[in-house]
């Protein structure tokens, strides 16, 4: 069998915990939770930092926690993120660590991620004398869904005081396992979950004049949206609204007395970002003129943007573990948005980074994109990410 390593630099003690990655990750696919009930997940993960000799943080009413390991008072903190929910579908992998949760799976690879900071804090904390800072793991909640208090509550609870630096990854196995991808500068896009509802007045549908169409006006609203991505915001700047889900009306021979809609809006300035939201605001003016009762609330969070320092830092780090070949290190930013955001933006001076590192393999036909279903990925690429996060501590 050929050593999946060999291209890269890892650290035979590092190569030892092999299969603990491998067993961490499979079990916790097996668990996957959704955003703010990760409750199994937490408890798995926290059992595990606090038998490898890391001092836990827990807080009332959030599956989160943070675990620290304090080497010398007089270093400063350096600190990981790694995100547990999961996201609700089935798990299609059909495999025998596949979801035991009917309706939940992790589609996205944060048992990845989780797996990767659990196998960097196991070795960190036995060779405590290779590292200089003090260690941060923050285990966190509900990155998925932007209603439900993610980060920004983790940062609100104290997880990022006195951190100097951080940083997170996100596995991708469109790329291949080991591929490190990042830039100087923005890494996400701005990006906010939006939900409209619209109340009108109900009719017989022989007589619309006597009632205000929800779903018409629902439609107007939307409609408007991509008039505003279209003609309002710079071309230079990109721009995105989308609508994932509408429903409105009881009846088929009634005028609906009411509408909702979610959705999405992306862009990559915080001008353009602005933009989108004032719009939002507009059109809710406009439509209570017309007579109807309507609100859109608008939940999100900012771009990430790395650090240059940190980029400078991730750099050759990187450069020391993977070859040339599998390095990018002026990749596009992605078009989806990370709450890691906040954490970074918490950071003494805002220095933190992230990172993708490909998780596909095409020799085993693995190549899909985040969300898919089924989703594979390459267990073998865990360790490079874990060794990164070990040289960051240690350099």
């Amino acid at each position: 069998m050929s050593n999946p390593y060999q291209a890269f630099n890892l650290d035979s003690k590092l190569l030892a915990l092999a299969e603990f990655s491998k067993e961490t990750r499979r079990h916790l696919h097996q668990i996957p939770e959704l955003s703010g009930a990760e409750t199994k997940t937490s408890a798995y993960c926290s059992e595990l930092m606090e038998q490898a000799g890391y001092q836990l943080t827990r807080y009332d009413d959030c599956t989160g926690f943070v675990a620290s390991l304090e080497i010398n008072p007089q270093w400063d903190w350096i600190a990981f993120r790694a995100d547990m929910d999961a996201l609700e579908m089935d798990d299609l992998t059909n495999n025998e660590f596949s979801s035991k949760h009917p309706g939940c799976a992790h589609n996205c690879g944060h048992d990845t991620h989780m797996s990767i900071a659990l196998t960097a804090a196991k070795y960190m904390a036995a060779n405590t004398a290779e590292l200089k800072h003090n260690v941060r793991f923050v285990f966190q909640m509900a990155e998925e869904d932007m209603r439900v208090p993610g980060a920004n509550k983790m940062v609100e609870l104290g997880c990022m005081d006195n951190i100097s630096e951080v940083y997170a990854l996100h596995n991708d196995a469109a790329l291949e396992y080991g591929t490190v991808k990042f830039n100087n500068g923005i890494m996400s896009s701005y990006g906010s979950a939006w939900t409209l509802n619209v109340h009108g007045v109900s009719a017989h549908g022989s007589t619309p004049q006597k009632g205000l169409d929800a779903i018409r006006e629902a439609s107007r609203i939307i409609m408007d949206m991509d008039y505003v991505v279209a003609k309002r915001t710079n071309p230079f700047s990109p721009a995105v609204f989308g609508c994932g889900m509408f429903n409105g009306g009881s009846i088929p021979n009634a005028i609906p007395d009411h509408a909702s809609a979610r959705g999405t809006i992306r862009a990559m300035d915080s001008e353009t970002d602005a933009i989108l939201k004032d719009s939002f605001n507009m059109f809710v003016k406009e439509s209570e003129i017309r007579g109807f009762n309507t609100t859109m609330d608008c939940v999100g969070y900012p771009a990430v943007i790395n650090h240059p320092e940190a980029y400078q830092r991730l750099l050759t780090v990187a450069e020391g573990i993977v070859p040339s070949d599998r390095l990018q290190a002026n990749g596009l930013p992605m078009s989806g948005s990370e709450d890691f955001s906040l954490m970074v933006n918490a950071a003494k001076d805002a220095k933190g980074a992230m990172f993708f590192l490909g998780s596909g393999n095409s020799a085993k036909g693995i190549s899909n994109y985040l969300h898919a279903n089924p989703y594979f990925i390459d267990d073998d690429f865990m360790l490079i990410g874990a060794q990164i996060f070990i040289k960051l501590a240690s350099s």
